[in-house]
């Protein structure tokens, strides 16, 4: 006997069985709404769905409520386009209502509600996967009719803003019953060429024309373009499946060929702007580099030898006239001591004592000083300041 599984456990196990289930996804059911009532703050609404033998809770979330064009109301016959699932809190299946359609709407509208659902639940509408429009590009393939109005709309506004580009005309029938094949293996063409955007088009017309755009198989086409793909199908209220799958939507052929090529003028404008702020630039780093080939040029002639030559020349000079200036101070100094000196000697000098009337007396190189030197007869020279004369010591007084 297998292990006893807790009541929450069994929900979840067929919680998970339900959501697993494809044939319980999309499915259209018919029946008459009863206790309908509103979640005021939520904004959804719940009611039950009945036939004669039978009824289902259902709760419509408000995102699904909100696109519905009429008042749900007790007692109202529809058929609701519904994802089946258990409620796991209390055990009860419920259904969660995606579409919800007045009886009499027709089974067309319903199976093109059914795709949707399908195609949503396979990521073909999610924001997350669709791919950037190219800026700059170019060559653009153009899928359309060869005969209708919405090639030469393309066409002549291309022509007017970018003409660069290169336009590549991939023909397709748009409506019919064989323009969803046609129309597919046009966008696969489109794909394999290496164009840089599709865009697909055709002109307005009723739903009935533009049914081609709803089918699984364009939209799959598109969902599965490497290629960028801009959806340019019918008038700006139409909404087709092709639309939502489409990396951008334009409202009509001619948005799509805005949309889809920048403005040359522009792009001159802006090239010219750059080219304007490059030559600046230019201009700012040669005025930077001739600043720094100055400032480099005066450290190499600074620190070159002849200028430390000059330098040391120069300093040279300034010593040598310095030490010629010393010098002649200090032979101007000197002078003058001499000068003095010589004053000094000159006021001491014996023939300044002569001038006055004095006189020398030596004998022989011996100067006498006193008359205890001599003797009677010793021969002595006397000196004055003007001349000298030769004497005989006779007596003494």
């Amino acid at each position: 006997m297998a292990a006893a599984l807790t009541v929450s456990q069994l929900n979840t196990y067929v919680a998970f069985k339900f959501k697993g289930d494809k044939l319980l996804k999309g499915l259209a059911v018919k029946g008459e709404i009863s206790n309908l009532s509103t979640g005021y703050a939520s904004g959804h609404i719940y009611f039950t769905l009945k036939d004669e033998k039978a009824m289902v809770r259902a709760v419509m979330f408000s995102s699904n409520y909100e696109r519905i064009k009429f008042t749900p109301e007790n007692g109202m016959k529809v058929t609701a386009v519904v994802n089946v699932e258990l409620y796991e809190k209390n055990g009860e299946y419920q259904v969660i209502v995606l579409e919800l359609i007045p009886d009499g709407v027709g089974e067309q509208h319903i199976r093109q509600e059914q795709l949707k659902s399908e195609l949503a639940q396979i990521g073909v509408f999610s924001s997350e996967r669709k791919k950037g429009i190219s800026k700059k590009p170019s060559s653009i393939a153009v899928v359309t009719s060869s005969a209708g109005a919405a090639l030469q709309d393309i066409i002549n506004v291309i022509s007017r803003r970018y003409p660069i580009c290169r336009l590549i005309i991939i023909p397709s029938q748009v409506q019919g019953e064989t323009a969803p094949s046609l129309i597919s293996k046009a966008i696969l063409k489109a794909d394999s060429i290496g164009a840089d955007t599709i865009i697909l088009a055709r002109g307005g017309g009723s739903a009935e024309d533009l049914n081609a755009f709803n089918t699984k198989e364009v939209v799959m086409a598109v969902f599965k373009c490497k290629t960028p793909v801009i959806s340019a199908v019918g008038h700006e209220t139409d909404i087709t499946f092709t639309d939502l799958a489409a990396d951008l939507r334009a409202p009509t052929p001619s948005a799509a060929a805005e949309l889809a090529t920048p403005m040359i003028s522009d792009m001159i404008s802006e090239l010219d702007k750059r080219n304007f702020q490059l030559k600046q630039a230019v201009l700012r780093k040669i005025d930077l580099l001739y600043d720094k080939a100055e400032t480099f040029t005066s450290l190499i002639v600074n620190r070159s030898p002849s200028s430390r030559l000059e330098a040391m020349s120069q300093k040279l000079a300034g010593l040598d006239v310095r030490l010629k200036d010393a010098i002649g101070v200090r032979l101007k100094l000197s002078e003058q001591h001499f000068i003095s000196l010589c004053s000094i000697i000159e006021s001491l000098s014996p023939l300044k004592t002569l001038q006055r009337g004095y006189a020398v007396v030596r004998k022989g190189e011996k100067l006498v000083t006193c008359s205890g030197e001599l003797s009677i007869g010793d021969k002595i020279n006397i000196i004055f300041a003007d001349s000298e004369i030769s004497a005989t010591v006779d007596k003494f007084n």
